[in-house]
C-alpha cells in the first residue's frame, strides 16, 4: 500500500492562503474559437423570459475569470489528500498518488458532503449546467438534450454578462454525441468551442482538453473575463474494462503482473445481505476477488492520469497570478466493487459522492475540508452566477456556495438540511445529516409523460392507463450513514425505524412538490 506522507488537512478551520506558486507552463499557439453566438431564440418560455428581463446586468468593472474543471466518474475518496477523513484502508485515497488534486485541495475549500444530483453522465451534467433536477431538464437518461425551455449557464451568461464563454471537452447533453463541434447542430448552446476529437476515450481526448485549456488560459489577454469549461473524460475509461462495452472481459482474472499487495483490498461492503430496490443487483461479469482488485487497481491509475491533466490546467491558472475562480467536481462516482458494483447508476455512496473543490487564493478560504454543509450538483450554476455578479436562472434548486467559501463571505445561517437526488429515471432519494432514504417508482417506459409526486400524495400529471408509472417498487433503502458509512445495514423494514422512514418520505414529497417536469424527454 502506498504510504501517505501528506499533512493532514484542517477541518472547518480557516487557514491563511499559501504563497502563490509561479509554476512554468509551456505556451502553445492557440487558435481562437468561432464567432460570437447569436440570440437565444429557444429561450421563449414565459417564466424564463420574465426572469431574463428582470435579471440585473453584470456589475461594472472586470469580474474574475472562471475555470470550471469537470472529471467523469471520480469518487470523492480517490484523492489522496482526503485520507485524514476517509481513514478506512479500503478507501481510494490510500491507493493513489494525486499531487495536483492534493495541492488544489490544500489551497482551496473542499466539500466532503458533496453529492451528484443524478449519478449518470448526461442527467448529472444537465443538473450542474442548469441548477435544475434531471426530471426538469428532460435529461433523465444518457443521450438526451436539455429541454429547450431550460437555459444552461453558457446561454445565461451570454444574455446577462460580458463573459466570453468557452467549452472544451465532454458535453454529453445534446443527443447521441459527446464532444461539441465548433458550429452546427452539435454545438454546445451559449459557448464557443475549443475542439477535441478522434475518440470518446479519455486516454486520447484528455491530453487535448488539458493542453487546449491551458493554452487558452496562458495566452488570453482579453479585456473582458472568460468562463472556461475544461471537461475531462477519465477515469470514465474504466467502463471499457467490463463486458458490456467491449464484448469480452478485459480486466484479467489473475495477478498477471505479480502486483501482490499493491492490488487494492476489497471494500467492507463487497459482501452484504439486504433486499434492494427493483433493478439493483451485483455485477456478474467478474469472477473471483483478483479480477475485482485488478479492476480497482486500473481505475486508480486512471485517476492518477487525470491528476496530471488537472495539474497542467492549474499551472496555467497559477502563472496568471490573478483572482481566477476555479471550481472542480465530477458528474458522479464509480462502483469499485462496493456492493459488487461497477460504473455508476446506483443509489449508493460510491455513485453519489463526488469531489467539489473551490479555489482562488485571493478570494477563497484555504485548506478546508468542510463536513458541515451538504452540497449538490445543482449548486454549481447559482455559484457561477454569484461570482459573475448576476442572478441565476429562474426556478433554481441549488444554492450559491460563495458565502460559505469566500474569505469575507457572510456564511450560511440557513443552509439546507437535506439533499434530493434522482437515479435510474424513476429512482428518488433524500439525504439528511444522519440518514439516506431511497426508493423507486415503477416505470412502464413512458417518459414522454413525466410525473412528480406532490407532498399530498397526488401527482402533477396522470395519464390514463399508465397508473403503473406512479406505483412504488418494494424494498426501499434506509441507511444510518453516521454509524454505517459502508451501507451494510438496510433499516427500511426495521420497525424501530418506522418514524425515520416516515420523516424521510415526507421530506422527499416536499422536494418533489417543487419540481416542474420537462417537456422534451424525446429530444435527440
Amino acid at each position: 500500500m502506498p504510504e501517505d506522507s501528506l499533512n493532514e488537512p484542517q477541518h472547518t478551520t480557516v487557514v491563511p492562503p499559501p504563497e502563490q506558486a509561479n509554476s512554468a507552463v509551456s505556451r502553445r499557439n492557440f487558435l481562437k474559437a468561432g464567432a460570437t453566438i447569436g440570440g437565444l431564440s429557444l429561450l421563449n418560455h414565459p417564466s424564463v423570459a420574465a426572469a431574463m428581463n428582470a435579471a440585473p446586468e453584470a456589475a461594472k468593472g472586470k469580474k474574475p475569470n472562471i475555470v470550471f474543471i469537470i472529471s467523469d466518474q471520480l469518487n470523492i475518496d480517490a484523492i489522496a489528500h482526503f485520507s485524514s477523513h476517509y481513514k478506512d484502508p479500503a478507501y481510494g485515497c490510500h491507493w493513489v498518488k494525486t499531487p495536483h488534486m492534493d495541492r488544489l485541495a490544500q489551497e482551496g475549500f473542499s466539500f466532503i458532503e458533496s453529492h451528484s444530483a443524478d449519478p449518470v453522465c448526461s442527467p448529472s451534467r444537465s443538473c450542474m449546467f442548469t441548477g435544475r433536477m434531471a426530471i426538469e431538464t428532460g435529461v433523465v437518461m444518457i443521450n438526451i438534450g436539455i429541454d429547450e425551455h431550460v437555459p444552461n449557464t453558457g446561454q445565461w451568461f451570454e444574455q446577462h454578462t460580458d463573459y466570453r464563454r468557452v467549452y472544451c471537452g465532454k458535453w454529453h447533453m445534446g443527443g447521441h454525441w459527446n464532444y461539441p463541434d465548433v458550429s452546427g447542430s452539435r454545438k454546445a448552446p451559449g459557448f464557443d468551442t475549443l475542439p477535441v476529437g478522434g475518440s470518446d476515450m479519455g486516454i486520447y481526448t484528455d491530453p487535448q482538453v488539458s493542453n487546449s485549456a491551458a493554452s487558452f488560459i496562458a495566452n488570453d489577454h482579453g479585456d473582458t473575463p472568460y468562463f472556461l469549461v475544461a471537461s475531462l473524460m477519465n477515469p470514465h475509461d474504466i467502463c471499457y474494462w467490463t463486458t458490456e462495452l467491449v464484448g469480452e472481459r478485459v480486466t484479467p482474472g489473475e495477478d498477471i503482473y505479480k502486483l501482490g499487495d499493491e492490488l487494492p483490498i476489497l471494500p467492507p461492503n463487497f459482501h452484504y445481505e439486504f433486499k434492494e430496490p427493483y433493478g439493483e443487483e451485483p455485477y456478474r461479469g467478474f469472477h473471483g476477488d483478483t479480477q475485482w482488485r485488478n479492476y480497482t487497481y486500473d481505475y486508480y491509475r486512471m485517476v492518477e492520469d487525470i491528476d496530471e491533466h488537472i495539474g497542467r490546467i492549474m499551472d496555467a491558472v497559477r502563472e496568471r497570478n490573478d483572482d481566477t475562480i476555479v471550481i472542480f467536481t465530477s458528474d458522479h462516482g464509480e462502483g469499485l466493487g462496493r456492493h459488487q458494483r461497477v460504473e455508476k447508476w446506483h443509489p449508493y455512496q460510491s455513485s453519489l459522492k463526488v469531489p467539489l473543490i473551490i479555489w482562488s487564493p485571493k478570494r477563497v478560504k484555504a485548506g478546508i475540508l468542510d463536513t458541515e454543509h451538504m452540497s449538490s450538483g445543482v449548486d454549481i450554476t447559482p455559484t457561477l452566477c454569484d461570482y459573475a455578479g448576476i442572478e441565476p436562472p429562474p426556478l433554481q434548486r441549488g444554492l450559491s456556495l460563495r458565502p460559505i467559501v469566500d474569505i469575507e463571505g457572510a456564511g450560511s445561517k440557513n443552509w439546507r438540511t437535506s439533499i434530493y437526488s434522482e437515479w435510474q429515471i424513476t429512482g428518488r432519494l433524500v439525504r439528511t445529516r444522519k440518514y439516506k432514504y431511497a426508493m423507486r417508482y415503477q416505470y412502464s417506459g413512458n417518459f414522454e409523460k413525466p410525473f412528480v409526486r406532490k407532498s399530498d400524495g397526488s401527482h402533477t400529471q396522470f395519464v390514463s392507463s399508465h397508473g403503473e408509472d406512479f406505483a412504488e417498487y418494494p424494498n426501499a433503502l434506509l441507511f444510518d450513514l453516521e454509524k454505517d458509512p459502508w451501507e451494510l445495514n438496510n433499516l427500511a423494514e426495521n420497525i424501530d425505524y418506522a418514524s425515520v422512514v416516515a420523516e424521510h418520505r415526507h421530506i422527499l414529497r416536499q422536494w418533489e412538490a417543487t419540481l416542474i417536469p420537462g417537456q422534451h424527454f424525446d429530444r435527440n
